[in-house]
Parts: structure tokens; C-alpha cells; sequence
């Protein structure tokens, strides 16, 4: 009785694994449509916050769930480099989280002093995110999937604080 159990857990987060990586997948290409494509602004401003709160409410959710998997199910069946790279994905995706958390918690309560993020400090996070997508792929079943889901609604969620200006149909930036 507890076997079957555990096999239908295991189905269904295997399932809903799946529908939130495509979900995922859905953000980052709505918010990649919006940056570059003319779009009603009504449109643009939806998409974007859209994206912003999925980064900020569902990215910890996904961390979570993606290393109980990790915990309960494939950490002893791994080698040590594939878990100490899983690892570090969690730990990139859990610091490029606060950081934004925090940024955004200071600019609601001060909002025209706290935007000390320059270029290079939005690359940088941008580039840890990636790296914690490519990261993710260390780890094996539903941990992957939720990490790296992780990992790309939290790229999702930075991409769509960049604005382009826009001058005569072309971006620039």
C-alpha cells in the first residue's frame, strides 16, 4: 500500500514538473516578445509584472520542492561532483532570489534612493541565473525540472525589469 503510494506521488510530481517547466518556458518567451516587439503597453506592463511576481512567489516554491526531490530521491544515487553542482544551482538560484527580493523590499519603501544596480550589477545577476540553469542539469528526475524552472522564471523576472529604448521601429540597448 505504501509503495503504490509513493508510486503516485512520484507520478504526479513528475507531471506537474513538467507542466511548470513549460509554464516556465511560457514566461521567458512572453517577456522576450515583449522586449523586443511593439506590443500594446497595457500588454507590456501585464507581462512584466506578471513575470516579476511568478520570480518573486514561485521561484522559492520551486527551490523548495526541487530540493526535497533532490533529498528524498536521487542524492544518495548520484556521484559527489553531480550533487555538489546540483548544489551550487540552489544556492545561485536562493542568493540571485534574495538579492532581487531585498532590492525590490527597499525600493517600496524608499523608491527613489534605492536603485543602486547599475549595468554590470544586472549582468552579473543575469549570468548567475544562467549559469544556475545550467547548473540544474546536474541533478536527475523532478529536481532537474524544478530548478531549472526556477532558474528561468528568476531569468524571467530580471529580463523584464530591462527596458529598451525604442526610436523610430528599432531597439536600442
Amino acid at each position: 500500500m505504501e509503495l503504490q503510494r509513493d508510486l503516485k506521488r512520484e507520478a504526479f510530481f513528475r507531471k506537474s514538473s513538467i507542466l511548470v517547466l513549460v509554464a516556465a518556458v511560457a514566461v521567458q518567451i512572453a517577456v522576450s516578445y515583449a522586449q523586443y516587439r511593439f506590443v500594446a503597453g497595457w500588454l507590456e506592463i501585464a507581462i512584466r509584472s506578471c513575470a516579476i511576481l511568478l520570480g518573486l512567489l514561485a521561484s522559492p516554491l520551486l527551490l523548495l520542492l526541487g530540493c526535497r526531490s533532490w533529498t528524498k530521491r536521487t542524492r544518495e544515487k548520484l556521484s559527489d561532483w553531480r550533487n555538489g553542482l546540483g548544489l551550487s544551482s540552489m544556492v545561485l538560484v536562493s542568493s540571485v532570489w534574495m538579492i532581487q527580493f531585498g532590492t525590490r523590499i527597499l525600493s517600496a519603501i524608499h523608491p527613489f534612493q534605492s536603485y543602486f544596480f547599475n549595468p554590470d550589477w544586472m549582468a552579473t545577476l543575469l549570468y548567475t541565473t544562467m549559469l544556475a540553469a545550467l547548473l540544474a542539469f546536474a541533478l536527475k528526475g523532478t529536481a532537474r525540472l524544478f530548478m531549472f524552472s526556477a532558474a528561468l522564471l528568476m531569468l524571467s523576472s530580471l529580463q523584464s525589469g530591462i527596458y529598451f529604448a525604442r526610436f523610430g521601429g528599432h531597439s536600442i540597448g
